[in-house]
């Protein structure tokens, strides 16, 4: 647990997928957001590789870096939904900050 009210965990999870071509390559979630994701799904790294041929799939225009943006940026989007758990791992959560104010 974070002892910093309101802060993000310093660290990452890396997932190795397959890209369009067929190659391995990496995608790095930021820690806080893949420990969500492993307490909410059971297979995280198939989550992550459908997520990016959904990407490949509909965005193809994209460059490689954006693709992987793109696929961060859902896997932040999915953990957020869940704020009990997002609670569990840092300690707080939207609904927290909100009351602060």
């Amino acid at each position: 647990m974070n002892n910093e009210l309101f802060s993000y965990p310093e660290g990452k999870t890396d997932y190795q997928i397959t890209n369009e071509d067929g190659e391995k390559t990496t995608i790095r979630l930021e820690k806080w957001v893949a420990d969500v994701l492993q307490l909410e799904f059971d297979d995280v790294h198939e989550k992550v590789q459908l997520a990016y041929l959904k990407v490949v799939e509909e965005k193809p225009e994209l460059s490689r870096r954006q693709k992987g943006n793109y696929v961060r940026q859902m896997a932040e989007n999915t953990a957020n939904k869940y704020q009990d758990t997002k609670r569990k791992v840092l300690g707080w959560n939207d609904h927290d900050i909100i009351s602060s104010l």
